[in-house]
């Protein structure tokens, strides 16, 4: 069975063993499948005409007046590209077309839709459209994941060379080129973007800080401390120190206001801690100052 596809299950009797034998029906509603059409973002992109050359290209090898480029999802086949249609931008996923075709590996092919059982019941062969004759190469991802078609249409029935298949598969294939570009691409200014907003939020919080730090530093060094920072990690800091930074689990240090400001936003459970105390015996004595109520004092805490 090919990769990305989901199934049916059947039950088909064995006569010569009275047991049953289950067949698998794929479909094109796999869960993977749709996941990576989705993964692309192409599904109702403004037009911007990057598979209109290829639609007119499969056109003009198999000398067809129709040739569309679609995308399969869940109940639709939208038009990427579409060429001798005009005002069509998606149909339904009717079983014998493109909602067939993404099911198959290879070039899928409907010499007389009047008579090929596979198409007899779908709207474009039964409609004004009068569809005869389709030829569709599945849009292949580098992980398997059939997305939709490059396709041919005629209102004639036709036969097809292996030239022209062979140029259909091409052609699919940079339709896949062209999708994998775009990923990327959407990818790159996402990250840009993510990577912008994160180094401004970054700065807005360390201007902040920074002048915190420096407020509280005016009537934070009354006691003994080092008179270098303590927090120089790859090599040591000969910046006098400011504050003292401490974490919850009681461990502190002293240290410049750059270092300072370095381990708080970094470091998320860092705060300022009190001259004498540690952060987190600063903690527990807040702590049972309210546990005790309004029995307890500023004369007597």
């Amino acid at each position: 069975m090919a990769r990305g596809t989901v199934t049916r299950s059947l039950a088909v009797p064995d006569l010569r063993r009275s047991s049953v034998i289950v067949v698998r029906v794929p479909t094109h509603t796999d869960p993977e499948r749709l996941a990576a059409v989705h993964r692309y973002h192409i599904l109702d992109a403004p037009a911007d005409g990057s598979f209109d050359s290829v639609a007119r290209t499969a056109a003009l090898v198999f000398g067809t007046p129709i040739a569309t480029v679609t995308i399969v999802d869940v109940d639709r086949v939208w038009f990427a590209a579409c060429h001798g249609l005009s005002g069509v931008t998606q149909i339904g996923t009717e079983p014998g077309l493109c909602a067939s075709a993404v099911l198959q590996d290879d070039v899928y092919v409907v010499n007389d839709g009047a008579i090929d059982p596979r198409t007899l019941d779908h709207p474009l062969v039964r409609g004004e459209l009068g569809l005869r004759f389709y030829a569709a190469a599945p849009i292949i991802t580098g992980d398997g994941h059939r997305l939709g078609t490059v396709n041919v249409i005629d209102r004639e029935p036709r036969e097809v060379t292996d030239t022209q298949i062979a140029t259909l598969t091409a052609l699919a294939g940079i339709v896949a080129d062209q999708l994998e570009l775009r990923l990327a691409a959407i990818q790159a200014v996402r990250a840009e973007r993510g990577l912008d907003e994160a180094s401004g939020t970054h700065a807005t919080a360390s201007a902040k800080l920074a002048g915190q730090l420096r407020h509280l530093a005016a009537g934070h060094l009354d006691g003994e401390h080092p008179r270098t920072c303590q927090l120089g990690l790859s090599s040591p800091c000969d910046n006098p120190v400011e504050v003292k930074v401490a974490d919850p689990w009681g461990d502190s240090a002293w240290a410049c206001i750059q270092h300072a400001e370095d381990v708080i936003i970094n470091e998320r459970s860092t705060f300022i801690a009190d001259q004498k105390l540690n952060g987190l015996e600063r903690y527990l004595r807040a702590a049972k100052r309210r546990a005790a109520g309004p029995a307890l004092t500023p004369q007597n805490s």
